[in-house]
């Protein structure tokens, strides 16, 4: 196929309008989102892997980011954005469920992480994505032993 100047302008206008579109829906937020499942918080909290503080909170964000993905997704938003308001948002689960969040004690505490329940491996550790998790998203191996508690996504 010959690229004529008619060709190229017929091409840049549909992959503008495909940019448009794309832009569009990114733009559109939380009120237009999908109904909420347990994989929407998975699925956009790994759409987040890599990358840095997008919260604007100061200071420890992992409960920050969850409440990021909460709203992204058409949940309602934890109480506040400590790991503490995870502990009173839903009921807790005697296991770990795909989407739920769970509560982990770390150096910094006996509640001092918080993430999605990505899956649970074979050997009995949890598949954690989380904020904050050495400055970054992470998609993290935690030990069920380190786990607090898990909290249902309602």
């Amino acid at each position: 196929m010959r690229l004529t100047k008619k060709t190229f302008a017929a091409v840049a206008s549909a992959t503008m309008f495909l940019f448009a579109v794309a832009a569009q829906a990114d733009e559109v937020g939380p009120s237009a989102a999908p109904a909420a499942s347990p994989n929407s918080v998975v699925n956009e909290a790994a759409r987040w892997i890599g990358s840095g503080n997008m919260t604007g909170r100061r200071g420890p964000w992992c409960a920050a980011f969850a409440n990021f993905v909460l709203k992204k997704t058409g949940h309602t938003p934890l109480g506040g954005e400590t790991v503490g308001d995870v502990l009173h948002y839903g009921p807790r689960l005697r296991e770990p469920q795909i989407g739920s969040m769970a509560v982990v004690s770390t150096s910094y505490g006996r509640e001092g992480h918080v993430g999605f329940v990505a899956g649970v491996n074979s050997d009995g550790s949890i598949r954690l994505i989380s904020g904050n998790w050495s400055h970054r998203v992470s998609d993290t191996r935690i030990a069920r032993s380190s786990v607090v508690a898990f909290v249902a996504v309602p």
